[in-house]
């Protein structure tokens, strides 16, 4: 049953529109969050801000947006989105990023899938909610939070220092759900799956960065054998990584490697004799950063370097800013959701993983909450000519207010 409007529908794209075309990463300022602030002012809820006061960012002028309404008295939901962005070039975007323009069913834009979309469709699901129950029993907790894009999670870390969510029954985050689950693992069926929308996401993998110094010995490049060539080295070590033959996925098998920078140079005809790497390993239940760090230095032996090699674990500003992993099953709350989509809907029942990383990961092990992802897809996230499908903004958007109908 569909609980929206033609009205509900058309201020649904229009707020999405809105909010893509209001520049919101690390370095542009707090106006979208004030922009969310007096959205859901003039709707009639009561919001406040919470300042993210943080040692590890330069700034204290961001801010989150809350929102709470019901009486508290049944279940109790944290509904999450962030409204920030990646930075962007505007090389090979054939729209611009920030004027949101539709096309053949979808809408470009600079965070439209990841998650301005998703963020709208939590807003006017509550806004119809509000103008359809004159009683809410229970309470639906909204956080529209910044940082997920600035790696780690600034702000739903500060959500998470200032209140006690453990006794929430479930947190809903709505992150473009078929993009972080295309090929993934599925827990139900035991296999991956490249899944459309509707899916659902109830578990995600975890991440270690790690720096590895190469240091070897300069020397004039016309006698190599007289030098050690550090950037040899490193090359075998990628080499032996991408040729490595596992399994990965959520609860068994390893996590996935992905090298994310690469430095090493001299000046002139000279052997290099240092380079370091960036290496990022996703880590699926059960694993842990030492016991990724033990593989590696297996790896790196079997590769016979001559360069010394250092092994450094790059820390996130704190043990609590780390991405682990979790998983989420057998959950009352998760069923009740699903029941709002029709059984004949291929996916949309299964128990889906993400090989991602984000905000959904400090519910899942900070606040020890069932996390559900569930948001409209898209594509291009994290590059140019991203977008969103238009008409699952509106599908996301009636399923959650048909979920929060029925168990309010």
């Amino acid at each position: 049953m569909s609980y929206l409007t033609e009205n509900d529908k058309i201020e649904l794209i229009k707020l999405t529109k809105e909010l893509i075309k209001i520049p919101s990463s690390k370095n542009d300022n707090n106006k979208i969050y004030e922009f969310a602030s007096d959205y859901l002012s003039n709707k009639g809820f009561d919001v406040f801000s919470q300042s993210i006061e943080n040692p590890h960012i330069p700034t204290n002028t961001l801010t989150n947006v809350y929102t709470k309404i019901g009486n508290g008295n049944g279940k109790k939901i944290v509904l999450n989105g962030h409204l920030d962005t990646v930075t962007t070039h505007e090389t090979g975007w054939f729209y611009n990023p920030y004027e949101a323009v539709e096309d053949n069913g979808k809408i470009y834009g600079l965070g439209a899938s990841d998650m301005k979309a998703g963020c709208a469709s939590l807003i006017i699901a509550l806004t119809a909610l509000k103008r359809l129950k004159k009683e809410i029993n229970g309470e639906l907790f909204l956080s529209l939070v910044f940082g997920e894009e600035d790696s780690f999670s600034f702000g739903t870390d500060t959500l998470l220092r200032e209140f006690d969510l453990k006794k929430y029954d479930i947190a809903i985050v709505t992150e473009p759900s078929p993009l972080l689950g295309y090929n993934s693992y599925c827990m139900t069926h035991h296999k991956i799956h490249n899944v459309t929308f509707p899916c659902i996401i109830t578990g995600a993998e975890g991440r270690a960065l790690f720096e590895i110094e190469f240091i070897g010995k300069s020397a004039h490049a016309s006698q190599p054998a007289k030098g050690i060539n550090a950037i040899h080295d490193a090359s075998a070590f990628i080499n032996a990584l991408v040729n490595m033959d596992f399994f990965s996925n959520i609860k068994m098998g390893r996590g996935e490697y992905c090298i994310l920078n690469f430095k090493g140079a001299t000046e002139g005809f000279t052997i290099p004799g240092y380079c370091t790497l960036d290496v990022n390993r996703h880590l699926v239940v059960g694993e842990t950063w030492k016991t990724a760090m033990k593989e590696i230095k297996k790896v790196i032996k079997k590769t016979n370097p001559k360069s010394k090699v250092v092994i450094n674990k790059k820390h996130s500003p704190s043990l609590e800013h780390e991405y682990n992993p979790y998983v989420c099953e057998n959950n009352e709350m998760f069923e009740k959701f699903k029941q709002c989509i029709p059984k004949d809907v291929k996916y949309a029942h299964c128990d889906l993983t993400t090989r991602s990383v984000g905000d959904f990961n400090f519910f899942g092990t900070r606040a020890k909450i069932p996390v559900l992802v569930f948001g409209p897809g898209g594509g291009n996230i994290h590059s140019p000519n991203e977008f969103v499908n238009k008409d699952e903004i509106i599908k996301t958007t009636d399923y959650l207010l048909d979920y929060f109908m029925k168990i309010m």
